[in-house]
């Protein structure tokens, strides 16, 4: 399940990011997650009204026990998680959804870039999928090492 939300670079506006997500899991019934979800919400939907100053847009999905939240806008400008005083009175968006997020990170887009945070279990790792080629020095190491690995090497 997922949906978005466009919104103008408008502070005000964060209030109605927070409730959207809240009303979307509440409706999913996806409420495990709820208060982080909507303090990750409003952590990066300030953090693109206040440094991106572009259209945004969010979006959240549920995907079994995993929410993700996403925000998009059009500034190509990477965010970054800077030390910050303890007297400051911004400066903490990044490391809070650090703090309650299983995972985040950041996604380039030709028309700007997308923020996004997961909570709930960590993804399965796809690491199975991986060839492992370290301690491999030439070509032919690599493709021996590689046809090992594939399950339908037997029959080729």
């Amino acid at each position: 399940m997922d949906d978005c939300l466009e919104l103008e670079s408008d502070p005000k506006l964060v209030v109605a990011a927070r409730q959207f997500v809240r009303e979307r899991l509440t409706s999913w019934e996806a409420t495990d997650h709820l208060e982080q979800a909507v303090l990750v919400a409003s952590e990066l939907v300030t953090n693109a009204v206040l440094h991106a100053r572009t259209a945004i847009q969010l979006k959240v999905s549920v995907d079994g026990p995993r929410v993700r939240i996403e925000v998009f806008d059009e500034n190509t400008r990477v965010p970054v998680q800077a030390a910050c005083p303890p007297d400051a009175t911004s400066g903490r968006g990044l490391a809070l959804v650090s703090s309650v997020a299983g995972a985040w990170g950041i996604d380039h887009r030709g028309d700007g870039k997308v923020v996004w945070a997961e909570l709930g279990p960590a993804r399965p790792e796809t690491a199975d999928d991986c060839v492992d080629l370290s301690g491999v020095d030439t070509l032919e190491q690599a493709l021996e090492q590689i046809e090992r690995s594939d399950p339908d090497s037997a029959s080729h």
